[in-house]
């Protein structure tokens, strides 16, 4: 009974686990961010005479609100208009000076800079190099009866397609747990094979050190049926698609 109960909490906790941890991601950002630029914008709606302060409430325009020290959710809002006007800025060259010399500012910082370029390069990962990648493709690297994730890049052309006696594909094979780096090997096409799997899902199981795997595609086609054989009293596994 005990080691049954056991199972359904520690089952229960894997379920409930990554809401949980959204959840509290997205309140600490939202107290946080919050809690610094609300009490700002406050003050600031104060000397402009927008808001008031009775015993102890805010009134915005003469309105009552429940408040008392800020305005709950003002701080929040306005980052997020904030980050919308700035992607705004980044996507239409609007402004480019500013955003290159902030940039220019992090990278000059000692300890700030090293933090600034981690980052940047995690989200390059995802969101430059994702279109950059064709598919996701596995071959025996460094040797046989090893495998290897990689990202096809391309087809081989030119001198390097040339010289070559069979027909090639350029593979990135990234490291890990930074997809960032790696290196770039020509395989023979026969060689590679091409995974259902997409960029982001090989992003993340690399990213992961193996640890998210991306789930089999072929599971939700494919079942296994066990027939009997009372001649020779055998049971055989029959592969076969769910429609069948």
């Amino acid at each position: 009974m005990w080691k049954r109960l056991q199972k359904n909490i520690i089952a229960g906790l894997i379920f409930l686990l990554p809401a949980i941890a959204t959840i509290y991601v997205i309140q600490f950002l939202f107290t946080l961010i919050d809690a610094f630029l609300g009490s700002f914008i406050t003050g600031i709606l104060k000397g402009l005479n927008i808001i008031t302060t009775h015993d102890g409430s805010i009134y915005f325009l003469g309105v009552y609100t429940p408040f008392s020290e800020r305005i709950f959710g003002i701080g929040f809002i306005l980052t997020i208009i904030l980050i919308t006007w700035i992607g705004s800025m980044r996507l239409t060259g609007k402004g480019s000076g500013i955003l290159n010399a902030i940039d220019r500012g992090f990278r000059r910082v000692p300890i700030a800079n090293s933090i600034y370029t981690s980052v940047e390069q995690i989200i390059h990962a995802f969101a430059q190099e994702r279109s950059s990648f064709k598919n996701v493709v596995l071959l025996e690297y460094p040797r046989k009866g090893l495998y290897t994730i990689g990202f096809q890049t391309g087809a081989s052309k030119g001198e390097v397609q040339r010289l070559t006696s069979k027909e090639c594909i350029n593979v990135f094979l990234p490291t890990t747990p930074n997809p960032t780096s790696g290196w770039l090997v020509l395989v023979p096409r026969e060689d590679v094979i091409v995974l259902n799997m997409t960029v982001e899902q090989g992003l993340k199981f690399i990213i992961s050190g193996g640890v998210v795997v991306p789930q089999d595609s072929m599971d939700d086609v494919i079942e296994k049926d066990a027939i009997y054989d009372q001649t020779n009293m055998k049971v055989y596994i029959r592969e076969k698609r769910k429609e069948e």
